[in-house]
């Protein structure tokens, strides 16, 4: 039995197009939906080392940290720990609600029913980073 599904495995993987860019989930940039016509980004590492330590911090405990360094904003949002991989943070849209006053919609996407999982527990988590070095954030998770 554990030979043949060795076998389906090893079948799959040489199935995949040599060449073909394969993708796992990471905390990488997401579209964003902005309402105002602003330079808003997710990004990903390397970051500054002040966000770096935010991240630290953020990620197993959860919740979100805001972070001013090289002229930006960055917010950094965590949800805490999650039993398996296959989790992670998509911002939605980003409100412009004054004249450094941000709101940020992020969706914690999880994975689908049934669908295969790394057994690993995962700390999803994202970096947001907005041109306005002085902005007031607040993130809504849902």
């Amino acid at each position: 039995m554990l030979h043949a599904l060795y076998s389906l495995l090893l079948a799959a993987a040489l199935s995949i197009p040599a060449g073909q860019p394969f993708s796992i989930d990471h905390p990488t940039p997401s579209a964003v939906s902005v309402e105002r016509a602003d330079a808003f980004e997710t990004v990903s590492a390397p970051y500054p080392p002040t966000v770096r330590d935010a991240l630290n911090q953020v990620r197993k405990s959860g919740g979100h940290t805001v972070v001013h360094a090289d002229g930006k904003t960055y917010v950094v949002i965590g949800v805490g720990q999650r039993p398996t991989g296959g989790y992670r943070l998509v911002a939605e849209r980003v409100q412009r609600t004054g004249a450094h006053g941000f709101v940020i919609h992020v969706r914690e996407q999880k994975p689908a029913a049934g669908a295969m999982k790394t057994q690993v527990i995962s700390y999803p988590t994202l970096v947001v980073s907005l041109p306005d070095a002085q902005a007031q954030v607040q993130v809504t998770i849902s």
